[in-house]
């Protein structure tokens, strides 16, 4: 049968996984090799809700800094880009020397379909997908603004005075990775549900693998390590569930192919 045939030759053979060990070799190498770009990117308004000000790493800085990581790895990378009345989609696919492709979930942004609006949501989808593709940070370090916005929003009467000394303590006790962390958390939770595993599970899973053995004192690289490692047990499933799905459809067929009906 035709659509059996096609079933069939989707299913991954011996070359498939070859290729696809090739490619974690690239990514691992890659990890090895990356330095977190800096923040080149400022953010510093005052509006009706009170101050909002940040640092984030621009995108060309991030590109550079994948390009430069990418070196000897065989791998390469690309961008597909949407734009619908509803909002742009973007997605970022890594290429592999040898002939394996990965294609991260698409990346949906709403705007007003406003050219600024537009242009500024392109940016910065391509920028979160690059980055979370690969791995690399690249988000606003902007820890603590949700409070400075809260406490310069009261009545100068209602604010409490700052203790500067203390207040410099807890910035350093502060800890720098916090935001990475919930992102992380967030999408633990997301690719867990879709595994229909436990987050538990999955994060000591990944963790071995990324070879994180402290998980209450994270470095930035443990968080990029475990990322990755999350993205690729998601490509891992995925890829299972559709040989699940082959399998199915061939059996199905050879059991049609014994009745005497049509179907």
């Amino acid at each position: 049968m035709t659509e059996n045939t096609a079933v069939t030759q989707a299913l991954p053979t011996k070359e498939d996984i070859k290729l696809r060990s090739d490619f974690f070799k690239g990514m691992s190498k890659f990890r090895s090799q990356i330095e977190a770009p800096k923040k080149n990117g400022h953010v510093d308004f005052t509006g009706k809700k009170g101050r909002t000000k940040y640092d984030y790493i621009l995108l060309d800085d991030l590109i550079k800094a994948i390009d430069k990581a990418l070196k000897g790895t065989q791998l390469s990378w690309r961008q597909e880009t949407t734009n619908q009345d509803s909002g742009v989609s973007v997605r970022t696919i890594i290429d592999c020397d040898t002939g394996y492709e990965y294609k991260s979930p698409w990346l949906t942004l709403r705007t007003n379909g406003m050219p600024q609006d537009v242009g500024s949501a392109i940016t910065y989808a391509k920028r979160y997908s690059l980055g979370t593709t690969f791995g690399v940070n690249s988000e606003a370090d902007d820890d603590g603004q949700e409070a400075e916005k809260v406490a310069e929003s009261k009545p100068a009467s209602q604010r409490k005075p700052i203790n500067r000394s203390t207040n410099s303590r807890a910035s350093q006790s502060a800890d720098p990775n916090a935001k990475a962390k919930q992102d992380l958390k967030v999408r633990l939770k997301s690719i867990s549900a879709e595994m229909k595993m436990t987050e538990k599970k999955l994060l000591v899973n990944a963790a071995g693998k990324a070879k994180v053995k402290d998980l209450s004192h994270m470095t930035r690289e443990d968080i990029n390590a475990l990322d990755h490692e999350l993205s690729t047990e998601l490509m891992e499933f995925r890829q299972a569930q559709r040989k699940d799905t082959g399998k199915v459809s061939e059996a199905g067929d050879d059991f049609l192919d014994h009745l005497d009906v049509d179907v």
